[in-house]
């Protein structure tokens, strides 16, 4: 993908995220609610659209910065799913992270 490609797939993405953000509750929402899980959608599109950014923006991409996006996926996506292996990938993430 050329830089010109890549802006303005970027603008969109960009454009996603503001209005993914613009859908967060104003009020305080209780974990175990309906409109809790509905907030921890929102925060994985939100981390999702951080991960298309992570790639797109620069010439390169920022490690720490993919790292800390794919962890708080992970670790997201684990409250949606328990049984399955997303809590153990989000731990060893972490560990690769704290090495």
């Amino acid at each position: 993908m050329n830089s010109h490609n890549r802006k303005e797939v970027l603008k969109l993405v960009d454009a996603a995220h503001t209005k993914v953000e613009t859908f967060y509750p104003e009020t305080p929402v209780y974990k175990g609610t309906p409109e809790w899980e509905e907030k921890r959608r929102l925060l994985l599109a939100d981390l999702s659209l951080h991960l298309a950014q992570d790639a797109l923006k620069g010439e390169s991409i920022n490690e720490a910065s993919l790292k800390n996006h794919l962890f708080a996926i992970l670790k997201i996506s684990s409250e949606f799913f328990p049984e399955s292996s997303f809590e153990q990938a989000s731990a060893l993430l972490n560990q690769q992270q704290e090495v």
